[in-house]
């Protein structure tokens, strides 16, 4: 099983939803958003090439924003990228981070969907920092 069921995908965003509350949290604490996001490319590091890129790619827009450095990104998406953070690290989800390789399949699967939620803000982003 390499693929997420949409049954599956649906019970994984509902569950994302549920870290929305808490993110706004991490956005008003900035040792505990430190913490987050040093937890989450740890955890990337260990999953593969493509999901430590797009980690590192949220971690540099976050840190970016809530510096006041970039401001292109509403509050809204800031809380996404952090929620879909707390997913990442979180043990409770869709399939279980335990089981081998299939146990990562719902982590990339709510990064990718961020990911293409955010695609221009993204695009926005990258253009600023190779102007930085």
């Amino acid at each position: 099983m390499n693929r997420m069921t949409p049954a599956m995908l649906l019970k994984a965003l509902k569950m994302f939803r549920g870290f929305t509350k808490a993110a706004g949290e991490y956005l008003r604490d900035k040792e505990r958003l430190r913490y987050l996001l040093a937890a989450a490319v740890s955890i990337a590091q260990g999953r593969g090439a493509k999901l430590f890129n797009d980690i590192q790619l949220l971690v540099r827009l976050l840190k970016a924003s809530v510096s006041g450095a970039y401001t292109g990104l509403s509050v809204h998406k800031l809380v996404t990228i952090v929620a879909a953070m707390l997913y990442l690290i979180s043990p409770l989800d869709v399939i279980p981070d335990f089981i081998p390789v299939v146990g990562y399949v719902d982590d990339a699967a709510v990064i990718a969907w961020v990911l293409k939620n955010i695609a221009e803000e993204l695009k926005d982003f990258k253009m600023w920092e190779e102007r930085a």
